[in-house]
C-alpha cells in the first residue's frame, strides 16, 4: 500500500482517528512494507507520504520513544521498526502518535461525559474498539479492505443486520 495509495476503505472510518493517528499508522505501515529497505529519515517519508515533515517528525519521535520505531542517528541516519511487524498493534501506533493527555480542560471533560446517562455505553463501544485494535498488527493491514481479525464476513453481514435492526427499534 505505498503511503500515497488511497485504497478502498469505509467512508468516515478515518474520521475517527486523529490526524496525528493516521500519520503515525501510514508511516508505521510503509515501514513495515520496507522491511528490508533500509532507513528513511523523517524527510524521506513525509515526501514519501505526502505528509507535513514537521508534524510527522514528531510523531516519528513519538513512535521510537515508545519503542515502536528505531532511531538510528548519523548523516545516513533514520527510521526502521523496531519490531517485526506481527509484533506491533495498531492501537500501540494509534496511542504513540498522539499528544501526551494534559490534566486540566481534559479532565474536567472526561467528568462531564462521565455523567451524561448512558455514557457507560460508550466506555463499552471503546473497550470493544481498543481490543480489537490491540489485536490487529501491522502486518494485518492489507491495501484492500477486509474483514476484522475475528469475523467472517458472514459474521460482518449478520451483525450490520443486527445492528440494523436495533437502531429501527429505537427511533
Amino acid at each position: 500500500m505505498g503511503c500515497r495509495s488511497e485504497s478502498a476503505r469505509p467512508a468516515g472510518f478515518v474520521m475517527l482517528l486523529t490526524r496525528r493517528a493516521c500519520y503515525g499508522l501510514l508511516a508505521a505501515h510503509y515501514l513495515a512494507e520496507q522491511a528490508a529497505g533500509g532507513l528513511f529519515s523523517a524527510n524521506d517519508l513525509a515526501e514519501i507520504c505526502g505528509l507535513p515533515h514537521e508534524a510527522l517528525a514528531k510523531i516519528l519521535q513519538r513512535l521510537a520513544t515508545a519503542g515502536v520505531l528505531t532511531s538510528h542517528r548519523g548523516i545516513n541516519g533514520g527510521y526502521t521498526l523496531a519490531r517485526d511487524p506481527r509484533r506491533i498493534s495498531v492501537f500501540e501506533v494509534i496511542k504513540a502518535s498522539q499528544a501526551p493527555r494534559r490534566s486540566g480542560i481534559h479532565g474536567e471533560h472526561s467528568r462531564h461525559l462521565k455523567s451524561i446517562p448512558g455514557y457507560h455505553v460508550l466506555g463499552k463501544v471503546s473497550q470493544v474498539v481498543e481490543g480489537m485494535l490491540r489485536e490487529l498488527t501491522l502486518e494485518d493491514i492489507e491495501e484492500e479492505v477486509s474483514t476484522p481479525p475475528g469475523l467472517s464476513p458472514d459474521d460482518s453481514s449478520v451483525r450490520e443486520s443486527q445492528l440494523h435492526d436495533q437502531t429501527t427499534r429505537s427511533h
